[in-house]
């Protein structure tokens, strides 16, 4: 299982940020564009999960990528991305706001995944926390990040069952926690994987990217 797929969802209300942050310019391009010129290089493939309403402004990226439109909940926007994956492929999904994720905590991610089942990046926290003692290497509280990675078959069937539930997971690592047997490791992430969810965090992403 060599081939790597990542999904990205950029379905979300952005209602913290006022407009869709997705589509605020960042250097001239929209924000979601970064993340997806970030995270094509370092992939085999790669979809895109919107909303309806987002049809016509991110169809038109022509970012080399797959595009579909989500559900009403992340964890059905997480299932539509899922049916448009390589299902034979480890597969991670990651949060489109997110532009920034640096190649050396891909690597690590995308390398345990294949040898446990799952990897997740955390990092040690001093604000607000998730206790993830279930899962290795960072376990404990911890600061979790995306992308999130996993044996594509697996988590495929762990989120169609966990959709005849009606379970919604915080995270992808929850669905894969509670109905798979994969092993899921935590990973080294990286403090400049900054997720925008206020206006004020746009600055750390130009200065991320050179152009602050």
């Amino acid at each position: 299982m060599n081939a790597r797929s990542m999904i990205v969802v950029a379905g979300g209300s952005s209602h913290r940020f006022g407009s869709d942050k997705l589509m605020v310019e960042v250097n001239g391009r929209p924000l979601i564009a970064h993340t997806l010129a970030t995270i094509g290089p370092l992939v085999d493939e790669c979809t895109l999960v919107i909303r309806e309403d987002q049809v016509d402004k991110l169809s038109g990226l022509d970012a080399g990528v797959n595009v579909v439109v989500g559900g009403s909940t992340r964890t059905q926007s997480e299932i539509a991305g899922l049916m448009a994956a390589s299902p034979s492929a480890l597969i991670g999904i990651h949060d489109g706001a997110r532009p920034v994720p640096a190649q050396p905590m891909m690597e690590r991610l995308f390398d345990a995944a294949a040898e446990f089942g799952g990897a997740v990046p955390g990092l040690p926290t001093r604000g607000i926390f998730v206790d993830r003692r279930d899962l290795g290497r960072l376990g404990g509280v911890v600061r979790v990040q995306t992308p999130q990675v996993f044996w594509g078959p697996e988590l495929r069937a762990a989120y169609l069952a966990a959709a005849k539930q009606g379970f919604e997971g915080q995270d992808t690592a929850e669905v894969a926690h509670n109905f798979t047997n994969l092993e899921i490791v935590m990973v080294e992430g990286d403090p400049a994987n900054i997720k925008v969810t206020y206006p004020e965090d746009l600055q750390l992403v130009l200065d991320r990217l050179g152009g602050g």
